[in-house]
């Protein structure tokens, strides 16, 4: 699919080229890890409705999995290792140009990982989305109660706060998963075109947002 050939290990289909830099992993991983985000790939092009063309994925035995446009995956080895390499996060991202908020990008990450992704990892890891947010909601230790909450979090991040920014992704993921199947009855098109990009709550579903998050919360309790 590319014009520019791979200098690494390419998917069968050619939409992945896998560049491994720690000799720690072996080449049927990397192969693995190439067919993987290119099946994850094809299956969000169809959820999202939106294309990036081909895609590099690079490995590395450092770092946290991050994506850089316009079309570059970082994973680190030890999530390959552990079976928790998010490429359908990361790939989300490439796919969903033009957030209003940042709470509504990792979390429409992080609920689409969730359903289409082939491994879990960040944040949820082996817990259901909402059971992570339910779970740091009741930890005092973050102080990530809500979407706003998280907003600021997100806007302020640092490094080496991995409990709260693990709170802050949950918490994300659990609004947006709730938004969707809730409130937009699962019609991502919907989603995307009348809150994701404007982020104004009133308009897309004449609801203030501080009476979604009362709901939002009532659900969480309920589960």
């Amino acid at each position: 699919m590319s014009t520019q050939p791979c200098k690494g290990t390419p998917s069968a289909d050619g939409t992945i080229c896998a560049v491994n830099h720690d000799p720690e992993v072996s080449e049927q991983q990397i192969q693995h890890l190439a067919e993987q985000a290119a099946r994850e790939r094809a299956a969000l092009i169809d959820y999202l409705g939106n294309d990036v063309g081909p895609i590099t994925v690079i490995v590395r035995d450092k770092g946290n999995a991050r994506h850089k446009p316009p079309a570059t995956i970082f994973i680190p080895s030890r999530q390959i290792a552990k079976r928790y390499a998010i490429t359908a996060h990361e790939i989300t991202h490439f796919l969903t140009q033009g957030w209003a908020s940042l709470v509504l990008k990792k979390g429409l990450a992080v609920y689409v990982k969730f359903h289409l992704g082939e491994q879990q990892g960040w944040p949820n890891y082996r817990r259901s989305v909402h059971a992570a947010a339910r779970h740091w909601i009741e930890n005092d230790a973050t102080a990530i109660r809500s979407p706003t909450d998280a907003e600021a979090a997100l806007q302020g991040r640092r490094k080496g706060q991995r409990q709260k920014l693990l709170a802050t992704y949950s918490v994300s993921g659990s609004w947006v998963m709730w938004l969707l199947e809730k409130k937009f009855s699962g019609d991502i098109q919907r989603f995307l075109t009348t809150l994701y990009r404007s982020g104004d709550y009133r308009v897309a579903l004449n609801e203030r947002d501080t009476d979604l998050y009362v709901q939002w919360r009532a659900y969480l309790n309920s589960r």
